[in-house]
């Protein structure tokens, strides 16, 4: 059944199937279709499109989107606040659909196995779920047609790539040949927020991950995600998500 269209500030990650009549609304939060089984239509802004076991969707914020379920139809759907996952805004500002052949095509159905299996779990659940991904999301997508004007998922690949050194601008601007203002400028309308800022919510979002897929220690997880050290992450990670790593670990492994 398709949730109601309120506003939350959280990502929120669940299997949902849509009713074979039509239906429409719009809400506040970015919106990606994983398809699973079966098929889903859905029209905006005049523009049809499909989600099948093969194909995904995103559906931009704002975007007022008609959608029709047929028999059978299973996605698994994740909602994304503006700035809660670390994707560019500009990737998530039209609607756009994407295979799920290959690894990401496996990827995603692994990880809707483990959502159906954890479906009693708290909110650390739909985070871990959102972040993984994004990241996947974004290593398997493109922007053709944008690289003329400024690489976005190359910039992206750059930054995730590069989440334990410390992020010097003057270096990711020379390395892709734009002066430091330029690429401020650049960075900030394609990515909805400054080069520092998206660097913090890669390494959260690492950090979540490394937090419930692994047995790492706060300390080694502290540096694989970036950060001099155990307390600095610690900071980081409480001001973000409102309690430490550690009570965050034990609730997400309940």
């Amino acid at each position: 059944m398709p949730k109601p269209a309120e506003p939350h500030t959280s990502p929120l990650v669940e299997h949902r199937r849509y009713h074979p009549q039509p239906d429409g609304h719009q809400h506040g939060y970015h919106q990606l279709l994983f398809g699973l089984a079966g098929a889903t239509e859905l029209e905006i802004d005049g523009h049809a499109y499909r989600v099948d076991e093969r194909t995904g969707l995103i559906v931009p914020a704002g975007s007022h989107h008609e959608f029709l379920g047929f028999d059978g139809n299973l996605q698994l759907v994740a909602d994304f606040p503006a700035r809660s996952v670390a994707l560019p805004a500009r990737l998530m500002a039209r609607p756009r659909t994407f295979s799920l052949d290959g690894a990401f095509g496996s990827r995603v159905r692994a990880l809707a196995a483990w959502r159906a299996a954890a479906a009693a779990r708290g909110p650390q659940t739909d985070w871990q779920l959102a972040a993984t991904l994004a990241a996947a999301l974004a290593d398997c997508l493109g922007m053709p047609g944008d690289q003329e004007v400024f690489p976005l998922m190359a910039v992206d690949a750059y930054l995730r790539a590069s989440l334990a050194s410390p992020l010097r601008v003057a270096e990711v601007a020379g390395h892709f040949g734009w002066s430091v203002r330029r690429f401020q400028t650049l960075f900030a309308e394609a990515f909805g927020d400054t080069p520092h800022r998206y660097q913090t919510r890669l390494r959260l979002d690492r950090a979540l991950q490394l937090l419930t897929q692994s047995a790492l220690p706060l300390a080694e997880i502290a540096l694989a995600s970036g950060y001099p050290d155990q307390t600095t992450f610690t900071r980081s990670f409480t001001r973000r998500f409102g309690q430490p790593p550690g009570a965050w670990r034990a609730a997400a492994r309940g």
